[in-house]
């Protein structure tokens, strides 16, 4: 039950931040976004990690460190940068019903790269995810390709960083089974998520602050967007580290309704929500609990 709730935090975390990150985007380019929200993921994640896991800090083999570059470079550069840009393109509610696609890719790197085998349910559960979100984005993605040719390239973007984020799933498993505490293994993650944006977004990042002076709703948002993102972070690996990925990622991809309502109730202006997308929301949570289901079998 702890893994459930935890994942279920994890969740929320993830679709809230997706929200924040829409308001702060408003005229502002995503990787200075994504960058600062990064920033602020880790500063609780190592107060977090300096007072309950600094012993595993110290006994942390230098191996560790390239694996932690992997899962920064995953995670960061691949996963939350691409749902980033795909946000700022087509909407955090279509983004987040394409990100929730994680737990697909996220079973599939599971059961081929480390071995896990799920039952046939999570295999149908996996189908019926999949079957909701053609159902939610379908008319929308061929409208909205129809209307804006860089609509194509968000959705693609949602894709990658769906697969980037289910590939984060299998790395920090692996490595809250070798090195222990998912504190710490947050808090390099987010290390190396920063060092690895910085060249990329760092003087646009600091430009974008400083004219936020003004009008500071977009550092606000980003802040806020990367504190949700944090929750979410933190309890992802708590929870990995108790439940295997093909029980988890389905839980955690329920983050796609969370985005929803909070839209619906917080900027139902800047996204059109339309019945489809309602209808395959809901059978994407069908999928989702046919997963979860399957995975205690």
């Amino acid at each position: 039950m702890t893994a459930i709730a935890l994942s279920l935090l994890s969740g929320f975390g993830f679709g809230s931040a997706a929200i924040f990150a829409r308001v702060g985007m408003q005229g502002v380019s995503p990787l200075p976004s994504t960058l600062i929200s990064v920033v602020v993921s880790f500063v609780p994640s190592l107060i977090l990690a300096l007072v309950f896991a600094l012993s595993d800090f110290r006994d942390l083999p230098p191996i560790a460190i390239a694996w932690f570059l992997v899962l920064g470079a995953v995670n960061f550069l691949g996963g939350r940068t691409q749902s980033y840009r795909a946000i700022g393109r087509i909407g955090a509610s279509r983004a987040g019903a394409i990100l929730g696609t994680s737990a697909v890719f996220a079973t599939v790197f599971a059961i081929t790269l480390t071995g896990e085998r799920p039952h046939f349910v999570v295999l149908v559960g996996t189908a019926v995810v999949v079957m909701g979100l053609i159902a939610a984005l379908g008319n929308s993605i061929r409208e909205g390709i129809a209307a804006d040719r860089r609509a194509a390239l968000g959705y693609l973007m949602a894709l990658v960083a769906a697969a980037c984020y289910g590939g984060t799933n299998v790395i920090a498993k692996h490595l809250t089974e070798a090195y222990g505490s998912p504190l710490m293994i947050s808090t390099i993650s987010l290390l190396f998520g920063i060092i690895l944006l910085w060249p990329l977004a760092g003087r646009e990042a600091v430009s974008a602050l400083r004219a936020s002076r003004r009008n500071p709703t977009f550092a606000i948002s980003a802040g806020l967007s990367g504190l949700a993102a944090a929750t979410g972070v933190i309890c992802l690996y708590f929870a990995l580290e108790r439940a295997d990925v093909a029980v988890v990622s389905p839980i955690v991809s329920i983050n796609p309704i969370i985005t929803l309502v909070l839209a619906q109730i917080f900027i139902s202006r800047m996204e059109d929500l339309t019945k489809w997308l309602y209808l395959g929301v809901g059978i994407t949570v069908a999928g989702v609990a046919i997963v979860s289901l399957g995975s205690t079998l």
